[in-house]
C-alpha cells in the first residue's frame, strides 16, 4: 500500500461559505470532482505549510496567510493519505490554472450537504471527512 503526505487548504469567504475546486475533465484522478480549494502532494523534505502555501499559488494563482487545523489520516485500498489541513478566508479574486481547475464555487455547507446526499461527484478523500464531521462548517 502506498504511503503518501498532502496538504490542502479549505478557503471560506466572509458568509462561511467553502470554496470547492471542480477538478479539470481530463485531471489523471478524479476528473471532474468537487475537491477541496486546493491541495496536493508534499514533495520530500517540504514542510507542510509550505506545501499548502504552493499549492495555493499553484492552483488558484493566490498567496495569502493560512491556518493550520489539524491532521487526518484517510485510507482506502490503494493508500495511506496524512492530510495535513489548513484554511484561510478569501474571497477573491482567483486565477485558476485551467490545467487543474475547472472551476471554484462558494458553497454553504448546506448546499455541499445536499450535494453529498445528491451523490455527486466528491473526490473522495473530501467525502470521506466530510461525512466523518472533520471538515470545520466555519
Amino acid at each position: 500500500m502506498k504511503r503518501r503526505s498532502s496538504a490542502i487548504t479549505l478557503i471560506y469567504n466572509g458568509r462561511g461559505d467553502i470554496a470547492l475546486q471542480l477538478r479539470a475533465a481530463h485531471d489523471d484522478s478524479y476528473p471532474s470532482h468537487w475537491d477541496f480549494s486546493a491541495g496536493g502532494g508534499i514533495n520530500e523534505g517540504e514542510d507542510p505549510h509550505a506545501a499548502a502555501t504552493r499549492e495555493l499559488q499553484e492552483e488558484l494563482g493566490i498567496t495569502c496567510g493560512i491556518e493550520y487545523i489539524g491532521k487526518e489520516v484517510y485510507m482506502d485500498e490503494y493508500c495511506v493519505d496524512q492530510l495535513y489541513m489548513y484554511r484561510t478566508t478569501y474571497s477573491g479574486p482567483f486565477k485558476l490554472n485551467n490545467n487543474e481547475v475547472a472551476d471554484l464555487v462558494f458553497f454553504s455547507p448546506q448546499k455541499i450537504q445536499e450535494m453529498i446526499d445528491a451523490n455527486e461527484k466528491f473526490h473522495p478523500e473530501l467525502r470521506t471527512l466530510w461525512k466523518q464531521g472533520l471538515i470545520p462548517l466555519h
